[in-house]
Order: C-alpha cells, then structure tokens, then sequence
C-alpha cells in the first residue's frame, strides 16, 4: 500500500511535514496513489488508527493557543455515529460532506451512493430522509464522468481544471465547476460505498492539506460504514437465530408439524428480508426419472393473512425452466435480480407458485450426496433486488433449513421402518405361532403333564426322558408355583410353546437348556418360598425360560468382531439385550401377563431385562464382586432392594451354569456340546485371519479336562457357594460341582495312562440316543 502524499519507504512523516510538503499536479504518481482500500482487511485496524491519528492527537491532547489555527475546526468525533446501532448512512454521510466542503473551503460538494447491483451511482438530494425521494442514476463506467470514473477505478481524482481535462467529456455533469476533488468512500472488503464529489468554482486549487483531510475523512467514513453495516447484519443475524432456534425446538419436540413450523419459518425469514413471497421444497430423491420432483411449502402473498399451512403434495420443477429448477439441477445459489432480463428463464409466472417473478433469491440446501431441498425468496416489498446483507441473513436461514430437511427425512425414513417392522412382525408372529397339534396335545390335559419321580432333584436333566414333554413340564412349574392365580393355561401354553420355537438348534444354547435352567430356577425358589413376592418370582420364572431367546451359537465378542448388527444396536451386553427385546415382544403378543394390573406389568418387564442381564458372564462378576463382601460381613439385608437385586443376578446365573451341576455323565455331555459351540465359533475366526482362544481352538481339544476344572474353581464354585450361604438347601448344587471337578480330575489321570479316547484323531460322526458324543474320536 502507498499513501495518499509521496512517503519515504517504511517513514511516517509528520501531519505538519506532510502540509508543508510542496504540491505538483503534473507528478503522475500523486495521481495513481493507491489508497486505504487496497489494505488488506486484516490490517485494517492499525492503517485506520494511523491514518486519524493527527486529528485524534489535536483533540485529545490540544494545541497550544498560539498554535491554534483559524479556521473551521474537524471534528472527528462526529464520525463515532456512525458506529452506533440504528443510523441513517446515507443522511449520515450526506451531512459528512457538507462538513468537508466548509473545512476544504468548497463551493459545494455531490454525494453519490453506489448501487452494486445495478451498477450505477445514485446522487442523493438534499432530502435524505425521505425514502421515497426521486433517484438519478448514472451508469459506473470509467472515462465519462468524474464520479462515475472514480465508482469504478476506486481511485481518488484531484483534478485542477475541469474544463480542460479531455478524460472526461461531461465534467461534474451537474455544474460547471473549475476546480474538483472527487474522493471514493471504499469500505474495508473493497466494495465502494459512496463517492464524495468537491468542487470549487473558482480557479483555486486543492492543496495537500485539504487532500488528507479529504482521504482521511474518507478512509474512517469507509470504515465506519462497513463497521455500522456489519454491526447491524449481526443484529438482525442474531434475532433470526433466536426466532429460527424457537421454531426449531418446538418441532424437533414433537410440539409442532413440519406443516405449521415451515410455514412460521418461511413467515419470519420473509419479514426480515422484506420478501413477497417464500417457499420451500424438498426434493423427492426416490424418484426415478428425469423430472425433479418435490413437496412444496408456500406461506403465500405478502397481503395474505391466513397462518394456515400451505403445502402443495407434488410440484414438478421440470415443467418450465424457473430459478427453483436451475437451482436444483446445479445446486448454486442464486440471486436474479431481474427474471424479465435474465435469458435463462423464458415465464414471466412461476408455475409452481404462480407468482411474478421480478427477482429471486434462490439457495440449494445440500448434503454429501447432492441437493435435498430449495428455499426461494421471490420479489422484495421496495422492488429492489436483493442485496449482499439479504444473502447473508439468507444463508443463516439455509443452515437451519438443512437440519429441518435431515430431520424431516429422519421422520419419513422412521415411519417407513415402523411399517416394515409392523410388516416383519405379523411376519414373525405367523410363523412363530406353535403348531396346532402341539397346541391341541398339551391342552388335553389341561396344559400340564405329570413330572417324573425326581423331577424335583437337582441331580434331574430332561435327557432322562422326552423332549417333547418339555413345554408340558414348564406349564407344570409355573401352575405349582403359582397355583393358577394368575396366568391363562391356554395363553401359558401357547407362550411356551412359542418361547421353545424360537430358540436355535445350537449344540448347546437349545431349547434343552433353556429348560434346564428353568427347571434349577424352579427347584430353588420352590424351596424357598417367601423370600421374593409373585413379581420378582414370576420374573425370574419367565426370565429363566427366556434368557438365550434366538441365541446364535456365538459369544457377544465375536458379534463386535463381525460387526453383527446387534453390535451396532447395543454398546455391551447385546446377546442379552436381545434375549429381552425378543421376551418382552412375545410375552406382549401372547396376552401372558394379562390377569395384572398395568403396573405389575411393568415392574414385571423391568425385573425380566435385568435377570436377562445378569446372565452375561461380564456382569455376573461384577455382582460377585459387590456381594461377596456383604456376605462375608454378614450385612445381608432382605429388606434392601439392591441387596436383593445382587442376589437374584446370583440366581440367574447359578442356573444357566447349573449344567454343571448334574451327575458327571450329564454335565460332560453338556460340556461336550459347549465346546462344539465354541470350536464352532474358533473356525470361524480363523477364517477371519484371527486366532481363537484355546477354548474355542478345535486343535487344542486335548486340554479340555483341564480347562473345565479351571472354569468350575473360578467361575462356578465361587457362585453356587455364594447361593448357599443364603440357601443352604442348594447345597446339592456344590456338592456335585465338586464331584465333577473331581471326575475331571480322574479323567487327566487316565489320560496320562494312555486311557484317554484311544482314537483321538477321529472326528464326531453323531449322537447316542440319549444326545452324548459317540466316541470315535
């Protein structure tokens, strides 16, 4: 940057020594100075600061009297105005001028304030308040007028003869002046705001003196300019986010319709802009074909005085070539100033809102894939086109129509998944609903059968008898633990029923253990009854028989490996959320808990998710942890409900480990089948590239012995101790835990003698009757 007197380089004269400088108007370079709007915005500040410091230093600190001049005095405080809230610029500015044609001793002095839009100057009368008053405008172009030329050059002109001076073939245009300081108002981003014409009529020239004090006027005018608009877009910025944040509340909290909150959207971004007209679109990305389709939202004319919401189901952009269709095609903003000028569209009426189009401002709403919708403001109430300041209060606007049109779509894709799961669910509930035959059969005799004679042993597995009397046996614990009271028989059998359908043929998460823990969850709460009331008793029931419900046969961290869609729906537990999820849609559709009120209901459901939970093995020793000192203490309280909350998670999973607890030729066929699950599961992440814990490593099999009494000392014991402690009957659940402990022991020592499944090497070719291994391995 230079400035506007020749300088030394990097030197800062004195105000004084800039005065006395002598003044040749044939030095081109005073000519083609460069003034303060070529500053980078960024510097602004300190150029400003340094270009009113002489007349910031007189008032501040004062002349001495013999120093003081006669004359008119500047003063520069005056211009603090224009940083204030609400200020007419342009009266402002007029009034700025006469002072400088009384400082500089002008004759009289034109205001000019550019119109960037239309590219011209308009000249402001002496009436500034009145804003109706008739404008005369000049086209911006450079060579023909002074005022003119200097709009489009950004370049001051000292011109000491403006007869004379051949640029210009129409002078001033207005008077025949003889001498002329013509002097841009450039704002800080570079933009001309105004430009100031002084002239004298008199053959006397401008002087330095009256130059920089033009310049300097000039450059805080443009600052302050820029500054007073800034100050006022932010305000009015910051009233539309608080109305938009309003809206935006109210229907993001289901207390408003897309309807009703995009008509107010478009109702208040219309009056702050000062539009005729505002719609919103939001474009059909479904659609196939080459027509551009989108729900419309119209709040109508200006005149109009109806709230009620407007929206037209379907437009079609494609129909005629109009700014919202041009918009969604190339997804740029727009700002038509004149629609009956611009080639591009051919319609003086909008077709899809039937509206005059003069001029529009017109913005895509955008996500990563493209255009999702348009927002168009259509003719200004002063039927002026729409300015830089509108554009700016109109992306604020866009920004918070993007969230509405995510938000929106949100909603659509929500109901539609709502549907498809209403779809998928009559789907499930049709194939799941148990056969009628089965159905018939448990219901001739009343939906329970006879146990066998050590039904109610622990040492009891279903293998000793049938399957198929399992959904029977289940009806009879429930009917002997609760008399009837309070569960239909023909809606407990067609729950059971169902419940044992949806579970897998895994090897070992079956339906059989199901049953087994069931049948040891019955076994203990029948034996000590009292302890619980009917709704902790009949969740834990139903929780037992449903805890591994469409179980996959793989643990919940082989889930998070492959990604399963479970882990992305659950952060922990997800195989257990699932088992619940799947409990509570079944014991819903079933009528199961029809005979209660509403609120054991819903304490009953919330008691069934965290029994199900409990069953995760992450979960079980974090419960451990916490009651193991309470027990040792002997501070078990069964008046305190988190004491019996840890209690019952000791209860579930007791249960879904007492497998190990039968006799050992039951409890070696079920470990058997645990390890096939694993091995299962070792095979696929092998596959994967990854390699499987020695538990779930089929070429590691040989170390099962020793991993099962590794599992009973520190998963099993530890548990079924703790239950004893509370329970002392349950002690036939330790003492044959330590009895297979001590199997397994047999079993390394026979191995060592070279007794150990003499042919290792073969692999399973199927099952016994009664569903142990054959041993041809």
């Amino acid at each position: 940057m230079t400035d506007p007197v020749p300088r030394s380089a990097k030197s800062i004269k004195s105000r004084l020594d800039t005065i006395h400088q002598s003044f040749d108007p044939s030095k081109q370079s005073l000519f083609k100075v460069q003034s303060h709007f070529l500053v980078a915005s960024n510097k602004l500040d300190k150029v400003t600061r340094r270009v009113i410091a002489p007349y910031a230093q007189i008032e501040r600190k004062g002349l001495k009297k013999k120093e003081l001049k006669e004359g008119p005095y500047l003063d520069i405080n005056r211009f603090n105005v224009f940083l204030e809230e609400t200020v007419d610029l342009d009266a402002l500015l007029f009034e700025t001028a006469n002072v400088l044609k009384t400082v500089t001793n002008s004759c009289g002095v034109f205001v000019y304030i550019v119109n960037k839009l239309k590219n011209e100057i308009v000249l402001m009368t002496q009436n500034t308040h009145n804003p109706n008053r008739h404008e005369v405008n000049i086209p911006i172009e450079e060579g023909k007028i002074v005022a003119a030329h200097v709009a489009a050059t950004k370049e001051y002109l000292l011109i000491p003869d403006v007869q004379r001076d051949h640029r210009f073939a129409e002078g001033l245009r207005w008077i025949d002046a003889k001498v002329a300081l013509c002097m841009p108002v450039v704002k800080p981003d570079g933009d001309c705001y105004a430009v100031l014409e002084l002239y004298r009529t008199r053959a006397e020239p401008y002087d330095n003196n009256a130059l920089y004090t033009v310049v300097s006027v000039a450059c805080w005018a443009g600052a302050a300019v820029h500054q007073a608009q800034e100050r006022v877009t932010l305000q009015r910025t910051a009233h539309l986010n608080q109305e938009l944040r309003t809206l935006l509340q109210n229907y993001f909290c289901d207390l408003a319709s897309i309807d009703t909150m995009l008509t107010d959207m478009l109702a208040v971004v219309k009056s702050f802009i000062g539009a005729m007209r505002s719609s919103f679109y939001i474009l059909d990305r479904d659609h196939v074909g080459d027509h551009v389709l989108a729900d419309m939202w119209d709040d109508g004319w200006t005149s109009e005085k109806s709230n009620i919401p407007k929206k037209k189901i379907k437009v079609n952009l494609s129909l005629e070539p109009t700014p919202a269709e041009l918009v969604a095609k190339t997804g740029t903003s727009l700002n038509v100033c004149d629609a009956y000028k611009d080639p591009r569209f051919s319609k003086e009426i909008d077709p899809t809102t039937g509206t005059v189009v003069r001029s529009c401002l017109v913005s895509p709403i955008l996500d990563k894939t493209g255009v999702i919708g348009i927002v168009q403001l259509t003719n200004k109430t002063n039927a002026q086109p729409f300015n830089a300041e509108d554009e700016k209060i109109f992306e604020v606007f866009t920004s918070y129509c993007s969230l509405i049109v995510h938000f929106y779509n949100m909603q659509q894709k929500k109901k539609y998944y709502e549907n498809l799961n209403k779809v998928y669910s009559d789907l499930m509930n049709l194939h799941l609903s148990p056969c009628r035959h089965d159905m018939d059969e448990i219901m001739e005799t009343n939906g329970v059968i006879l146990p066998p004679n050590n039904f109610k042993s622990y040492d009891y597995h279903i293998s000793e008898g049938s399957k198929e009397d399992m959904p029977g046996l289940i009806c009879y614990m429930f009917v002997d633990i609760f008399a009837d009271k309070n569960f239909e028989r023909q809606n407990l059998a067609d729950f059971t029923l169902t419940i044992l359908q949806c579970y897998r043929n895994n090897p070992y998460h079956n339906a059989e253990h199901a049953f087994c823990f069931t049948h040891t969850l019955y076994l203990i709460l029948a034996s000590n009854s009292g302890y619980f009331d009917f709704v902790e008793t009949a969740a834990l029931m139903i929780a037992g028989l449903c805890h591994d419900l469409d179980h996959p046969g793989f643990n919940n961290n082989f889930l998070a490996l492959c990604k399963h869609p479970l882990s992305q729906m659950y952060k922990s537990s997800m195989l257990e959320y699932h088992h619940y999820f799947l409990a509570k849609k079944i014991i819903e559709d079933k009528n199961l808990l029809s005979k209660l009120s509403i609120a054991d209901r819903d304490r009953i459901l919330q008691e069934i998710k965290y029994n199900i939970l409990c069953t995760d093995l992450a979960v079980y020793f974090q419960i451990r942890a916490q009651l193991t000192p309470i027990l040792t203490e002997r501070a078990f309280d069964w008046t305190n409900s988190c004491h019996r909350r840890l209690l019952k998670g000791i209860l579930m999973t007791t249960s879904d480990l007492s497998g190990c607890c039968k006799p050992f030729g039951v409890s070696k066929t079920i470990a058997e089948d645990v390890y096939e699950e694993f091995y299962n599961q070792g095979d696929k992440e092998r596959a994967l590239g990854y390699t499987p814990l020695s538990m779930m490593d089929r070429r590691r099999s040989v170390n099962q012995p020793a991993e099962q009494i590794q599992f009973l000392s520190v998963v099993v014991l530890p548990c079924v101790m703790l239950l004893q402690n509370l329970f002392p009957n349950t002690s036939p659940l330790t003492d044959n835990c330590r009895k297979t402990q001590e199997q397994w022991h047999e079993e390394i020592e026979m191995r060592g003698q070279k007794l150990w499944r003499l042919d290792d090497s073969m692999q399973t070719t199927g099952r016994n009757r009664t569903g142990n291994k054959l041993d041809s391995e």
